[in-house]
């Protein structure tokens, strides 16, 4: 059987779910929308067991052969809410809930330690990486990346600005999206210039800053398991997509083509991805007019979709191959 850890909505889960169906291979997908409801691990003989119970249905760890990580957490909700409701003892709820959720975050990383020992695809512990972190392994191994700052002070930023003239900002934690009274809401790239510098406060929370660099086009990057999977997208030449192409023009879509990436830039992700512990993701970069190629980002959990529909790659089917051990 295959495990599978992902969110409702996820419409590429649902498409490697076909297909390993047409594989005709059991799959138990856990959703981090839905609890689990039991837990139960136990020391034998010969090493421990783990069994759980979601869906009113239980399985055993050593029931499953593969392991996806595609996105989300575990969801373990149902088991704190029964124990905080018979909490019949003198403790402050907030502070009884707060303890149950350190001794249930030690007994999640043993049962996702466990499944990592499997075949496995995804890094659970990897979902959201370190962004400042990938940047310096990017440049240690050799790829080109923007100039890059996290200021606090408007002195500082007015100092760089004057030498570098334009700056773009983004997330640290990276792309930021979430809904809230029925609205949704979203961080994304946006160019800065001396007007927004002067409105600023002289000091103000840590913010991520680079240099902006004009591009030819973008790269979007799939990574699975030391293979590449590139699409060029030409959103340079509209306004709106220009500073970054996830500002969509849906009435004018920016065009998009397979890319077939240099044998030295494939051989330098390749590293990279290794020394970040990913065998998936998906990876951002830029080549410039003067044809260099610019690192920006890698998403381990991000879409994969809409590189594989405009480029028929067919990512879904690779990777339930990949989980199903199909060639």
């Amino acid at each position: 059987m295959i495990l599978i850890i992902s969110i409702e909505d996820d419409y590429s889960t649902n498409d490697v779910v076909d297909w390993l169906s047409l594989f005709n291979k059991k799959v138990l997908r856990i959703n981090n929308e839905t609890s689990i409801d039991k837990i139960n691990i136990e020391s034998k003989n010969n090493g421990f067991s783990i069994s759980f119970t979601y869906k009113n249905n239980e399985y055993s760890v050593n029931e499953f052969s593969h392991f996806w990580f595609r996105k989300g957490k575990l969801n373990f909700d149902n088991i704190i809410d029964i124990i905080s409701k018979n909490n019949s003892r003198d403790i402050d709820k907030g502070i009884y809930s707060h303890l149950l959720f350190e001794e249930l975050k030690t007994i999640e990383q043993y049962f996702i330690y466990f499944l990592e020992l499997k075949n496995k695809l995804g890094s659970y512990y990897q979902g959201d990486t370190n962004k400042l972190k990938s940047l310096a392994i990017a440049q240690n191994i050799g790829l080109t990346i923007p100039k890059s700052f996290v200021f606090s002070q408007k002195i500082k930023l007015i100092k760089a600005f004057n030498i570098s003239n334009e700056f773009i900002t983004k997330g640290i934690q990276g792309i930021l999206s979430f809904g809230s009274d029925n609205l949704g809401f979203n961080n994304k790239t946006e160019l800065i210039n001396k007007i927004d510098i002067d409105e600023m406060d002289n000091n103000f929370f840590p913010s991520f800053f680079q240099k902006n660099i004009p591009k030819l086009y973008e790269l979007r990057i799939f990574y699975l398991v030391g293979e590449f999977y590139s699409m060029a997208i030409f959103s340079q030449e509209d306004e709106q997509t220009k500073i970054d192409f996830r500002n969509y023009n849906y009435e004018n879509p920016n065009r998009t083509v397979p890319y077939k990436l240099p044998l030295q830039i494939e051989t330098r992700l390749d590293l990279f991805m290794k020394k970040m512990d990913l065998d998936t993701g998906s990876i951002d970069m830029i080549v410039t007019p003067d044809l260099e190629y610019i690192f920006l980002e890698v998403n381990p959990v991000g879409q994969y979709g809409m590189t594989s529909i405009p480029c028929n790659y067919y990512l879904d089917e690779k990777i339930a191959k990949y989980l199903a051990n199909e060639k």
